[in-house]
């Protein structure tokens, strides 16, 4: 999923995976509602952008990155299977890439 800033609807944020629909799922102590959707935010594409809904500790999506966060639907696009399978592929190779240069 690309999830959309809330400002901006053409600005993409994050790489996602949603992981929940219901509506009485609790993320940072908030249940969801009709109108948000649980999101695990795999890569952030834009650091600096801020969460519609923050938390302690967790305000902008490069506090997000590998975390669970309410979003809302009408800003999560779904795009292309081989999209998604790429884009976790690449960021395989930057993690590898970044534990061997950091040893």
């Amino acid at each position: 999923m690309i999830l959309y800033e809330v400002v901006r609807s053409d600005a993409r944020v994050v790489l996602g995976t949603i992981i929940s629909t219901n509506p009485k799922t609790i993320i940072g102590g908030v249940a969801l509602g009709k109108q948000y959707c649980e999101v695990v935010v795999n890569h952030v594409l834009k650091r600096d952008a801020t969460l519609p809904r923050t938390y302690l500790g967790v305000e902008k999506m490069a506090d997000a990155h590998r975390l669970s966060i309410a979003w809302p639907y009408n800003k999560v696009i779904n795009y292309p299977r081989h999209c998604f399978l790429f884009s976790h592929i690449l960021q395989m190779v930057k993690l590898i890439i970044s534990d061997i240069c950091d040893n």
